[in-house]
């Protein structure tokens, strides 16, 4: 992908964000997340764990809520990630949805506030 096009994809999606939260949260809208990083080690578990052919990652936005901040490893920090976008990552074989937890990764360092 050009890097310009990239910039672009970017700063499309931080001036709708922007406006989203500003219009539906007011005075509560978040600094909402740009971006959301895994470590190798767990790309590679979830690899590992589809068909060397029909195999990938399959990538489903989410939201933080009061009920889902138990996924967080930094919980003296979690309240701070309700109504925070999240990216939850699951092995997947020709665009299949997940069938078991195992095959189902949340916690990547969100950015903001993790940049």
């Amino acid at each position: 992908m050009d890097f310009k096009k990239f910039e672009s994809l970017k700063l499309n999606y931080k001036k709708f964000i922007t406006e989203a939260e500003e219009a539906i949260n007011k005075e509560t809208a978040k600094d909402q997340t740009r971006s959301v990083w895994f470590d190798r080690e767990t790309i590679e578990k979830l690899l590992a764990q589809t068909d060397p052919k029909s195999g990938g990652i399959k990538i489903f936005l989410g939201m933080y809520d009061k009920d889902t901040l138990s996924e967080r490893e930094d919980q003296d920090r979690a309240q701070a990630y309700i109504g925070k976008l999240t990216l939850v990552l699951t092995a997947s074989d020709d665009n299949q949805d997940p069938g078991q937890e195992t095959l189902i990764i949340n916690g990547g360092k969100v950015c903001p506030p993790d940049c």
